[in-house]
């Protein structure tokens, strides 16, 4: 038997969704970000609600409202992110498409921010 390397999830679909948590997540909060894997999933969940008149609606489509401005500054300086805003669009949700068939589900509260990568 050979150990074999199976890939559930796209690497830049997560690396993005990752990334997205801790450049928006609230700071003002003591709480961690939170990356689980399930048998059937695969959840990122980022401290705080989504600012201003932000909806997951208007995320998908691309809308830019930076939470902490400085940060995505510093992630940008340092190859992380590209500033546009359109990660979860041009990225997220095609890849997930085309890797497992599915898109990504958005969850949102006034605690948190839930990104779910379906598996096959």
């Amino acid at each position: 038997m050979h150990r074999g390397k199976e890939v559930f999830y796209p690497i830049q679909a997560v690396r993005e969704t990752v990334v997205n948590a801790l450049a928006h997540r609230d700071w003002s909060q003591s709480v961690d970000i939170e990356v689980s894997g399930y048998a059937d999933r695969l959840e990122v969940i980022s401290p705080g609600a989504l600012q201003n008149s932000m909806t997951i609606a208007k995320m998908i489509a691309g809308q830019r409202s930076p939470s902490n401005p400085l940060i995505m500054e510093i992630l940008r300086d340092y190859g992380y992110v590209d500033a546009r805003g359109m990660g979860i669009r041009t990225k997220v949700i095609p890849l997930m498409r085309q890797h497992n068939g599915v898109e990504p589900i958005f969850e949102t509260t006034e605690d948190y921010l839930k990104t779910v990568l379906p598996r096959k």
